[in-house]
């Protein structure tokens, strides 16, 4: 640790013992160190890439088919966004000088001013735009409204509700029942809150992400125990303005993503101390999370990759148990919603769109961007009569034909996925602002949200999310990479990055939009924190020795040069006086 980076790590609590950690108490397990750098490349690989790809190009929506949602890819100036890094990076180094101020800054009101300052924004923005629900979150306000007063005719079919028409009369829930946990979820906040509006699930959201972005903090001191990188996680956090935006979103995004971070922050203080009490609010954390969100099972999986292998390394076999209890709580609580939904309206409920049918739906062209929402499930669900297993077959057919094209057509294959992944990671809205512009409104947007919509305030917005996520991108790949050099990669620091490498991986796969990524960004900045700390407080002893080489031999090869320059001179004097003796009277 350099002497800048120990002013850095005083203040409060400096004098209590650290909580020891892996790396403190023993060395990693083989199979833990093999399997975590392998995780690490591939988190590398991907996130290297569209941190790359950010500098050349960046995907927006296209302002000529703005409510259709399709994505363009503009190429961006190389030169320019280096050389805004290059600044960005100079400024930091300049405002280094000013750490011994910085340490004495608390940071328990820091996280708390983290906190606050996203519940302000938040509140701010969902009620200046008072966004309504729209599409299949509209659907799911409509069930759980109706639920709340005991009525449950959007699960029969035949029923008038939203977008009736569009599923040929059947329910919605025929061929989405995993949607039944957000609406169970949202019926309780409406039997308390009123049934008028959607604007109590608006507030959730807000609340939820100011205490995700609260307990990211503190994992982030966790995981790397210096004061200067949760202080750096903090300042990114606070400029992390898209999944605030994303509040209005009545979804189960925001919340989900939330419990599973809170999660997260339980099972690594588990691997930190084998404390086992902290299982179970991480377990009931993560099984709310799959409740209100299902694509939280990401979170499942890398849960249970990181159970197994501090169980193998700490021989903890609760571990293990521990993993195979949250498999069954996570997978098992829906279908006994469904269940109960059923019970409750007296009807029976389908079994609805597969994993196999978005599969499908993932690998096909699309108006909007490849792999991004087509009808081509739905069809598959009808044209197999709404029958999950015949439409399986239909969409195992087409998935053969697409894996046909892409092995025939290594080009177009390339370019399909290209543009799959850039198109949900490199718009760096996220569809932040678009989700509410496009929708209805409780009351007119105020001169604020109409400045964003349209007018120099949201232009100024466009630019700071395409430089942070540049920033962030580089900063995240970067990390990864310090992590595995610094031999800081374990199943603690691995366990937020193998996350977003599951949500990278699905949405390559499965259906895309760039909106969905917008709640895993938060994910990447406490390793991209480290990645800046290192940066910014490294010694560079290396750098120095070659600096002082290169001077010592630009001084001696000058001091030569003169050398030489006098000789050369001294050379012609004497030549001269040879030439032109002197004369003299005889």
């Amino acid at each position: 640790m350099t002497e800048t980076e120990t002013i850095i790590e005083t203040g409060e609590n400096s004098a209590k013992p650290r909580i020891s950690t892996i790396d403190d108490r023993k060395k990693q397990s083989k199979i833990e160190l093999a399997v975590v750098n392998i995780l690490c490349l591939l988190i590398f690989m991907a996130f290297g890439y569209i941190a790359v790809m950010s500098f050349f190009q960046t995907s927006i929506i296209d302002p000529a088919a703005f409510l259709e949602e399709k994505i363009i890819f503009a190429a961006d100036s190389i030169l320019l966004n280096v050389l805004f890094t290059v600044l960005f990076i100079v400024l930091l180094f300049w405002l280094k000088r000013f750490c011994g101020f910085f340490s004495r800054v608390n940071m328990k009101l820091m996280e708390a001013a983290l906190a606050v300052w996203t519940v302000v924004l938040g509140a701010i923005w969902i009620f200046s735009v008072t966004s309504r629900p729209a599409a299949d979150s509209l659907n799911l306000f409509e069930a759980a409204t109706k639920a709340a007063n005991n009525d449950f005719s959007p699960l029969f079919n035949n029923t008038d509700f939203y977008q009736a028409d569009y599923f040929s009369g059947h329910s919605y829930f025929n061929f989405y029942p995993f949607q039944l946990g957000f609406v169970l979820f949202s019926e309780i906040i409406y039997r308390i809150f009123g049934t008028d509006s959607s604007m109590p699930v608006q507030v959730l959201n807000v609340l939820c992400l100011a205490s995700a972005y609260f307990a990211l903090a503190k994992i982030t001191r966790l995981l790397f125990k210096k004061k200067s990188v949760e202080f750096i996680a903090i300042i990114m956090l606070a400029a992390c303005l898209q999944p605030i935006m994303m509040c209005t979103f009545v979804y189960g995004n925001v919340i989900g993503i939330s419990c599973g971070i809170w999660a997260s922050l339980f099972l690594i203080k588990y691997f930190q101390t084998n404390r086992w009490t902290l299982l179970i609010p991480s377990g009931l954390l993560l099984t709310l999370s799959v409740v209100i969100k299902y694509n939280c099972l990401l979170f499942l999986a890398a849960f249970v990759i990181m159970l197994i292998l501090h169980a193998v390394r700490e021989k903890k076999w609760q571990s293990i148990a521990f993993a195979l209890a949250v498999c069954v709580t996570c997978i098992g609580v829906t279908p006994l919603i469904i269940k109960s939904y059923e019970a409750r309206a007296n009807t029976t409920i389908e079994s609805g769109i597969s994993q196999t049918m978005y599969l499908d739906l993932g690998l096909q062209e699309s108006p909007m961007a490849p792999g991004w929402y087509t009808t081509i499930a739905v069809e598959d669900y009808e044209d197999g009569n709404y029958d999950t297993e015949a439409g399986n077959q239909i969409a195992s057919m087409h998935i053969s034909q697409r894996m046909n094209v892409f092995s025939t057509n290594l080009n177009y294959a390339f370019e399909f996925f290209s543009k799959k992944i850039l198109s949900q990671w490199n718009e760096p809205s996220y569809e932040c602002i678009w989700v509410s512009q496009v929708k209805g409104h409780e009351y007119n947007p105020n001169g604020f949200a109409n400045d964003i919509y349209n007018g120099n305030t949201g232009q100024l917005l466009q630019l700071h999310f395409n430089f942070y996520m540049q920033v962030v991108f580089l900063l995240f790949a970067l990390g990864v990479y310090m992590m595995f050099i610094h031999r800081k990669s374990n199943v603690e620091t691995v366990l937020l990055p193998l996350v977003v490498l599951g949500a990278f991986g699905y949405h390559v796969l499965f259906e895309a939009k760039s909106q969905y990524s917008a709640t895993y960004i938060p994910l990447l900045l406490p390793t991209a924190a480290f990645a800046l700390n290192t940066i910014l407080f490294a010694d560079y002893t290396k750098l120095k020795g070659l600096v002082a080489k290169i001077n010592a031999k630009s001084v001696k090869a000058t001091a030569e040069s003169e050398a030489e320059e006098i000789a050369d001179n001294e050379a012609e004097t004497e030549a001269e006086a040879e030439d032109n003796p002197p004369v003299t009277d005889e």
